[in-house]
């Protein structure tokens, strides 16, 4: 009875949390899937603008996450990856603590691919150390649009394995595709 009186998810995690579809169905996680196969290629974006709004993050500026998202409603995650990672090693910026951010992202974005990008910031701290990070993530990890990088945040944490095959056992569809073949190729990698 009360269910109609809910209020609409206003942000990603909210929906997803909710067990809402956040986009089209059999498409969530697809262009990752194909990514990682090689069967489709993604190039790298100019992400200055994207740095720019980081660094007003990192300034206290109130309005970054909508300078974030922003970026991200033109841009995919895919795409901003490379230049980001080369202007935040090529200016020593790896001392940013990069959890609050990634929680912002993860936890408050209205825009997808910006929630994906949260997901790939945790990569820079242990999710083992941070339990509220690791929940969104697991979370988060359950849906095809982000089981590749919950499934990738988790190998770089320090318990990597553990939660990486633990989030792969309740994946189904797309995200159960990308699990496999992501194991698969680890299972290669050791021979």
């Amino acid at each position: 009875m009360l269910g109609w009186f809910q209020k609409k998810p206003q942000t990603v995690y909210e929906a997803v949390k909710r067990g809402y579809d956040i986009g089209e169905p059999g498409q969530g996680g697809l262009l990752e899937y194909q990514v990682l196969r090689g069967e489709r290629e993604v190039f790298p974006c100019n992400t200055e603008a994207l740095d720019a709004a980081i660094l007003a993050y990192f300034a206290g500026e109130w309005a970054s996450l909508e300078k974030i998202q922003n970026f991200f409603k033109k841009h995919l995650a895919l795409e901003a990856i490379p230049n980001f990672e080369h202007w935040l090693y090529g200016g020593d910026r790896m001392d940013r603590p990069m959890l609050g951010l990634s929680i912002l992202l993860m936890r408050d974005s209205q825009v997808v691919e910006a929630v994906k990008f949260g997901i790939y910031l945790s990569i820079y701290y242990d999710l083992h150390q941070a339990p509220g990070a690791l929940k969104i993530v697991q979370i988060l990890g359950k849906d095809p649009h982000f089981s590749y990088y919950a499934l990738e945040a988790f190998l770089r944490s320090s318990q990597g394995t553990v939660l990486f095959y633990d989030l792969g056992q309740k994946l189904e569809g797309l995200a159960k595709d990308i699990y496999e073949y992501r194991a698969r190729q680890l299972f290669e990698e050791k021979e």
